[in-house]
């Protein structure tokens, strides 16, 4: 997993660096709030740990903020100094997914991580997922109504097929997989058009707008998709 680390203290930034590697993860270590915000408008993480010990960060308003702006589909963890229950329970109203005290036991925070990743992505699943190999899955996603076959590059609606242009089937299948999540418009540019668009081109909102349609990703389906002014789009479960 890549995994955003938000920590002013050198010390213990390098511990959690350690315990992460250690787990076969990538981290990227974040001194100011600022700068990670900007960081998740341009690329994904699969997590997001915060040390509530930060000299220059509130760091439940800055949990609020990521809540806000970039939606719940990111598994969030604060580490703090406390386990009151009004503050942990505060933590989680604000958007926090786990609080964790510190000192933290390195085993336990990559195990919680990974359990709070795994839960992100329950949403979609392997349809026949019942114990198989790998190899012998038929190669679909699932969420809800909908149903994407990744070999065909197919995608039904209930039991009714839509037809879908190879882009379009390319940017309906990164939205459904960061479901509830804020997808920038640079990460459309660089999944489905490679690179080869700028930011403000209308192509982007044309083919979001087809998408739409086609899949009638509206509340009576489950979802519903909205348009986050200047930043991109968000798929939310409804």
């Amino acid at each position: 997993m890549d995994i955003a680390v938000l920590d002013d203290d050198p010390m213990r930034a390098m511990q959690l660096e350690r315990a992460l590697r250690r787990g076969a993860h990538r981290c990227m270590r974040f001194r100011h709030g600022t700068a990670l915000i900007d960081a998740l408008r341009h690329q994904g993480f699969d997590a997001l740990l915060l040390d509530c010990d930060h000299a220059d960060a509130d760091v439940r308003e800055l949990v609020r903020i990521v809540r806000q702006s970039f939606g719940h589909g990111v598994p969030l963890m604060v580490l703090s100094d406390t386990d009151e229950e009004a503050e942990v329970v505060a933590c989680l109203a604000d958007g926090a997914d786990a609080c964790l005290r510190k000192p933290v036991r390195e085993r336990e925070l990559v195990a919680r991580l990974e359990a709070l990743a795994r839960r992100a992505a329950a949403p979609f699943r392997r349809a026949g997922d019942t114990g198989r190999l790998p190899d012998d899955d038929i190669p679909e996603l699932v969420y809800g109504r909908y149903r994407f076959d990744l070999g065909d590059r197919r995608v039904w609606l209930r039991d009714r097929s839509v037809r879908l242009a190879p882009k379009e089937f390319a940017l309906a299948l990164l939205l459904f997989r960061n479901l509830g999540a804020l997808v920038t418009r640079r990460l459309m540019i660089d999944q489905v058009w490679q690179g080869a668009l700028a930011e403000g081109a209308r192509t982007i909102d044309s083919h979001l707008s087809r998408v739409r349609g086609k899949l009638e990703l509206w509340p009576h389906n489950g979802v519903d998709l909205r348009t986050v002014h200047g930043l991109g789009s968000r798929l939310d479960a409804v």
